[in-house]
């Protein structure tokens, strides 16, 4: 009886050192994600994944270099009670913020700050909505 209590005893020895190995060598696999290379992503750079049936819609000018915003393009909007914010970047990705009534690039004034889009009135009095996908699309009327 004494053989087989140590018997048994060995056989449950065995038995958990082989699961503590197996779990630490599950421990090792682990793939820590602070160590994992991401790729990186400008979210200042251009949008080229817009999809077709919004440009179909709008008789759109598509910020590439110059036009109404100079090469700027809408980041974000910050409205609260008492103040609208629209933060624009450049192509060189500096930021920008500006208010209604600011004047932001070759004359062109933003008038009204939404939270999809902003609108914005050239040198020659044309209202134009710019959205946060690069759109600047025409106010007809």
């Amino acid at each position: 009886m004494n053989i087989n209590k140590r018997l048994l005893l060995i056989i449950f020895a065995l038995f958990i050192f082989s699961n503590l190995s197996v779990l630490k060598a599950a421990d090792e696999e682990k793939i820590n994600l602070d160590e994992e290379e991401l790729p990186a992503i400008d979210p200042f750079q251009g949008n080229s994944s817009v999809s077709s049936g919004q440009n179909e819609q709008a008789s759109d000018n598509s910020n590439s270099g110059g036009g109404l915003l100079n090469g700027m393009r809408l980041v974000g909007t910050i409205i609260s009670k008492n103040k609208k914010i629209a933060i624009l970047s450049s192509p060189g990705g500096s930021a920008f913020k500006y208010e209604e009534n600011d004047e932001i690039a070759n004359g062109a004034i933003l008038i009204e700050i939404s939270n999809e889009y902003l609108i914005v009135e050239d040198q020659d009095n044309q209202l134009f909505q710019v959205y946060m996908n690069n759109v600047e699309k025409k106010i007809e009327g």
